[in-house]
């Protein structure tokens, strides 16, 4: 049991801590009153029932509605009904029509490996007067096409990309077009844009990549050199950063002699 004193010093704090979150976030005014009010009046239990009532009509409400919860139940819905964001955003597509909802919808029949039905649809985007230039739909565009194995396709829109705009040619762009010129056995040319996008990727996907290539050029000992720092950045690494390398981490350490 605490004593008197430890007692009425808890319940100061836990008062502190609803008036501190209150101010913090902009709550009204009128639980500062409530909190004052039902500590002068109603001691101890006008100052639970404050309590208590924060916490269903403040904190609660704004947990649910925060990115993290939106995310959480974004996700549940997904696995619930994984073709519910394709059906959405299709749907848009045919309401609407408009260049945003196409590149929407192109997305996430990427995500699915519908690369025909992204190359229509980022095709039908960029019909408007701007946007054959639009550096989003060139992207989007020169990745489905290059998804599809259609490599000087993809080639031509990313070179067009870096002219239209160098910082949407990043390094998710760059990878792309590595990955577009050795679809087409222009080797050397892609081992030139590996080396200049392994150095920027945030990841191990392009090492991965550049590894695999090497090998199959027969440049083993530059592969292999890849593959072990790969094993080495993925081992000391944050436990989220494992997770979300696991697919290169498991090449690497298969294709490692």
């Amino acid at each position: 049991m605490f004593g008197i004193s430890e007692y009425t010093i808890v319940f100061l704090l836990i008062s502190l801590a609803v008036a501190y979150h209150a101010i913090r976030n902009g709550k009204s005014p009128m639980w500062l009153a409530a909190l004052g009010l039902g500590s002068f009046l109603y001691p101890p239990l006008g100052t639970i029932a404050v309590w208590l009532g924060y916490l269903i009509f403040a904190v609660i409400p704004d947990l649910l509605n925060s990115h993290g919860m939106r995310r959480f139940r974004g996700s549940v819905a997904q696995a619930a009904d994984p073709g519910r964001g394709y059906r959405e955003k299709k749907k848009q597509v045919e309401l609407v029509g408009s260049v945003d909802a196409k590149r929407a919808l192109a997305e996430e029949s990427v995500k699915r490996g519908f690369f025909a039905e992204a190359i229509e649809l980022y095709e039908s985007a960029m019909q408007g007067p701007l946007g054959a230039s639009d550096p989003t739909l060139l992207k989007g565009l020169g990745r489905a096409r290059m998804l599809a194995g259609q490599g000087a396709e993809a080639e031509a829109l990313f070179v067009q990309l870096k002219k239209e705009d160098l910082a949407a040619f990043d390094a998710d762009a760059e990878l792309d077009y590595a990955r577009a010129l050795a679809l087409q056995n222009k080797n050397d040319e892609a081992v030139a844009q590996y080396e200049k996008v392994v150095a920027r990727y945030p990841g191990e996907e392009a090492r991965a990549r550049f590894g695999l290539l090497l090998e199959s050029m027969g440049q083993n000992d530059r592969a292999q050199g890849l593959f072990s720092e790969i094993i080495k950045s993925v081992k000391g690494a944050p436990g989220y950063y494992r997770s979300r390398q696991k697919e290169w981490l498991s090449i690497a350490k298969s294709h490692l002699r």
